[in-house]
């Protein structure tokens, strides 16, 4: 019991949210009542409780708290989700095969959990072709090729990282000793004063640099760079550099040590820093090989690709000589944010820690898992800036024109943050052009092909025309692509469970009592989910004519965004209008922009009884969503 205790700690600690008394009587495999029962002990074991409880919401530990529990337990997998990713990591990573039993005791799980976590598991890479999580008695192995495995990987990667360490608000939670957002605010006015411009995605790895930087500098711990330039110190980014940190010390009431404001020039510039340092010191030698075989190990095990990206590079490269320094003279940062690092992003936390061990492979030198946390943070920007949805463009000009460079650059300098150049040919090569598969052809001499591909014919001194051409695809490619990943959402939101062909039921009521019913006992919803959508329908009808219904709650009360249909076998009463097709709305907290593409669709469907009469005549889910879509 003393160490169910210690785990309910652990993970109220580790989430953010709140969690209910039926989700952590599932982990632990004991009922409601005595998860009720162990939070009750928990508190009077304090002087104040130190759990708060909420009927509805479940339990959450309290503002400003801070508990010490068992070492050993804090570096289990708690939830289910990170069960979930443990046992993927393992399969992806250590071992081809995992014996149930083992995971059991490894985790300090029942037979009820781990099976569970598999179920889940499973649903987790159902979307991926040609992979699976296979069962063979008590082992469980992953069913595909390497390739497979390694674009599972990826894509789960995508989903860990997307919007997270590329969203400065996020980021700057981490930080509670300064306003990282004000730190932005500052840096940004500097950088306008000078006149000088830095891409969206640049500033980002900027403020995580900043945010590490600062905090540091506050407890005394500072990067050195030793080298000496003129040339760096004359140059307008080191001006930036020094006038920003000059009032971030006055604000903070801080001391800023001269190789910081030199660090901080040197990644404004990114890969014109080259022409500013010259890298002549031996341990700059080595730090900077240690770097490039660090990306080729990234690519050998993992298929990233990450030498194009020189703020990476720079970005590593600084970062890693500070730790080394660091780890020499015993002198390692202690990482706050380690746990939650840990619990958000497992899979970029797994590449930082493959990272470390070939770190310690060169020299030597173990690497605490404070340090991996924040060559976590340096991975994610980065894998992030990779899989930014740009559009992929196969550049055509002869190289051998003096002006082709400047072609390139201009379009890179206007367009840099929505495409990337994949390839760049002499000549129209048809099975060349195939083989990159690009999402647009852009040319500079006269082409004419039968490919699929937009195209656009330039000339090499890129006029405003030209410019002009290009914003019109990318703006019509963009269209597309989110009225495709949109729908595709939408799509995941139906499930067959929760499609009724004929329902016959008498009332309104009756319907919403029902549908929202089967929508708690799978578990998408708690109890008051129902009562919400009661509440909201005693506000004002949610029926339209054309025999169309919506019923949703009140407020976000959903854990995960569902749609629920119902065909109703014969028409009911509901309010003004008689219903034939009822669509049930959860959705979760953070799916709102799904909600404004459905109420987007149910906006211009209401305004097309053809339309609607087709999804009326829908005879199963799959024809229902074909004409949904």
């Amino acid at each position: 019991m003393r160490e169910r205790k210690e785990k309910i700690i652990s993970i109220l600690r580790s989430s953010n949210e709140w969690i209910t008394g039926k989700e952590m009587s599932k982990i632990f495999n004991v009922s409601d009542r005595t998860i009720r029962s162990d939070i009750e002990k928990i508190n009077r074991e304090y002087d104040n409780p130190v759990i708060e409880a909420n009927k509805r919401k479940g339990y959450h530990i309290r503002e400003g708290i801070i508990l010490k529990v068992n070492s050993v337990v804090e570096d289990i997998p708690q939830s289910p989700r990170e069960r979930i990713y443990y046992i993927l990591r393992k399969l992806l990573f250590n071992k081809s095969r995992l014996n149930i039993f083992e995971l059991q005791e490894e985790l300090f799980v029942s037979e009820f959990s781990i099976e569970n976590d598999i179920k889940e598991a499973k649903k987790l890479i159902e979307p991926y072709e040609k992979i699976t999580l296979e069962r063979s008695r008590n082992f469980i192995y992953l069913e595909g090729e390497e390739r497979y495995k390694r674009k599972v990987y990826k894509e789960l990667l995508t989903k860990e990282t997307k919007g997270n360490f590329l969203n400065l608000s996020n980021i700057a939670k981490y930080y509670k000793d300064f306003d990282l957002l004000e730190i932005a605010d500052e840096f940004n006015e500097t950088v306008e004063k000078h006149n000088y411009h830095i891409q969206g995605t640049t500033i980002i790895l900027l403020m995580i640099h900043l945010g590490v930087a600062i905090e540091r500098i506050m407890t005394n711990h500072h990067m050195k760079f030793e080298e000496e330039s003129t040339k760096l110190k004359n140059s307008v980014e080191y001006e930036i550099a020094e006038e920003f940190y000059h009032s971030i010390a006055r604000k903070l009431d801080i001391v800023v040590p001269e190789s910081e404001v030199k660090i901080l020039a040197v990644l404004i510039m990114g890969k014109r820093s080259s022409e500013y340092i010259s890298r002549n010191e031996k341990n700059s030698i080595k730090v900077e090989q240690l770097v490039q075989m660090i990306l080729d190990d990234i690519i050998e095990k993992f298929d990233i690709n990450f030498s194009e990206d020189q703020l990476l590079l720079n970005g590593l490269t600084m970062h890693i000589e500070s730790l080394l320094l660091r780890t020499l003279n015993q002198n390692t940062s202690v990482n706050i944010y380690l746990k939650d690092i840990k619990w958000k992003y497992p899979l970029i936390f797994e590449m930082a820690i493959q990272v470390s061990v070939l770190i310690r492979q060169i020299t030597g030198l173990d690497i605490s898992e404070d340090e991996i946390g924040f060559i976590t943070l340096h991975l994610g920007a980065a894998y992030e800036r990779i899989n930014q949805d740009k559009f992929s463009v196969v550049l055509i000009h002869p190289s051998k024109q003096s002006i082709s460079n400047i072609c390139e650059d201009k379009i890179i300098t206007h367009f840099g943050d929505r495409i990337r150049i994949v390839e760049r040919f002499d000549y129209f090569d048809q099975r060349k052009v195939m083989k990159e598969n690009p999402d647009i052809i852009i040319t500079t001499l006269p082409l004419e092909h039968n490919l699929p591909i937009p195209t656009v014919l330039i000339s090499l001194f890129v006029s405003y025309e030209d410019e002009g051409k290009i914003f019109s695809v990318l703006n019509h490619l963009e269209k597309n692509k989110y009225r495709k990943k949109y729908a595709d959402e939408i799509y995941s939101l139906f499930k067959q469970e929760f499609f009724y062909e004929t329902l016959d039921l008498g009332t309104r009521e009756e319907v919403i009592d029902f549908m929202c019913q089967e929508i708690i006992d799978k578990g998408y919803a708690e109890e008051g989910f129902r009562t919400s959508v009661h509440a909201r329908e005693s506000m004002a009808s949610t029926s339209f004519s054309y025999s169309f219904a919506i019923p949703h709650p009140l407020e976000v009360s959903s854990k995960e965004s569902i749609l629920s249909v119902a065909i109703m076998k014969n028409p009911i009463a509901w309010g003004e209008y008689e219903v034939r097709l009822v669509i049930l709305l959860g959705f979760a907290e953070n799916d709102q922009k799904i909600m404004k593409v459905f109420l987007d669709w149910m906006s211009s469907v209401l305004s097309d009884s053809k339309a609607l009469a087709q999804l009326i005549k829908s005879q199963n889910k799959d024809e229902f969503i074909k004409n949904f879509l």
